[in-house]
């Protein structure tokens, strides 16, 4: 029988929130304090998307930057929130076990050097480009496999139009709404109350119909590599154990356990 109860894990970053298209958007000063109201709303939006479909217990987790973003007091008060860093290899997924029914992403962005994409980038803005098993992998994807560790399937993404077409090539399905399309360093953007509204409608539907999801697992070995921006980043985590050197910016690490591919990455 399925459970009658559902428990729903929501990840959420910046970038991929309405208008944001600046760097000094998502960090203290400028227009921040606005833009982390809107970040809020957009979180709003997906958890009641996720009570009206039953869901009985949401967690969020703030995973922007210092992880301090979303306003407490303005969060729906039927969620839990998540903030700060522990230093866990869960980063972005901090508090992710086997106990929930399904994953979802708001205000998600493009890996690095993305064409047309808002504020691309992988993790801290290191790296350029991250590898697992030979798919190169946004930041959704790489939370997706957090997730799929603990058989937990990533249902539904919000972000830009890149990050949307980039977890379609990845997720076998996924529902998406993209906020905004990228026009080089401009952006198009959705009325903030339309992609609110799209929100909460596609998480409904999305909780609605969770048997079609799947959770994102590959096949071991799992082999990951990653390629810094500078030689020096490359440099110091190929002295974690059994880590090679790949050229003069990358190093790679393979596992049998992906709990250990999570780990090297933590060092990075």
């Amino acid at each position: 029988m399925p459970k009658s109860k559902k428990k729903i894990y929501i990840s959420v970053d910046m970038e991929g929130i309405t208008g944001v298209i600046n760097w000094k958007e998502t960090e203290f000063g400028d227009d921040y304090q606005y833009y982390r109201t809107l970040m809020t709303k957009e979180t709003n939006a997906a958890i009641e998307g996720a009570l009206e479909a039953g869901a009985s217990e949401v967690i969020v987790r703030d995973a922007h930057n210092n992880a301090r973003n979303l306003i407490p007091d303005l969060l729906n008060k039927k969620a839990m929130l998540i903030r700060a860093w522990s230093g866990a290899p869960y980063g972005m997924m901090e508090g992710i076990d086997n106990s929930f029914d399904a994953a979802i992403m708001i205000g998600y962005h493009a890996k690095a050097m993305t064409i047309n994409a808002t504020l691309d980038h992988t993790m801290d803005g290191n790296i350029l480009n991250l590898i697992v098993n030979d798919i190169s992998l946004p930041e959704a994807g790489w939370n997706g496999l957090i997730a799929g560790y603990y058989s937990v399937p990533v249902i539904f993404i919000s972000g830009d139009k890149a990050i949307c077409e980039q977890s379609k090539s990845i997720f076998s399905k996924i529902n998406t709404v993209a906020v905004k399309e990228a026009i080089g360093e401009a952006s198009i953007n959705l009325h903030p109350e339309i992609s609110q509204e799209l929100i909460k409608k596609g998480v409904k539907a999305s909780i609605s119909n969770l048997s079609k999801f799947k959770p994102l697992k590959m096949k071991p070995p799992y082999i990951i590599e990653i390629y810094f921006k500078h030689e020096e980043k490359a440099s110091k985590l190929s002295y974690y154990p059994n880590a090679k050197r790949v050229g003069n910016y990358g190093v790679q690490f393979a596992s049998n356990d992906f709990f250990e591919i999570m780990r090297f990455f933590n060092f990075k």
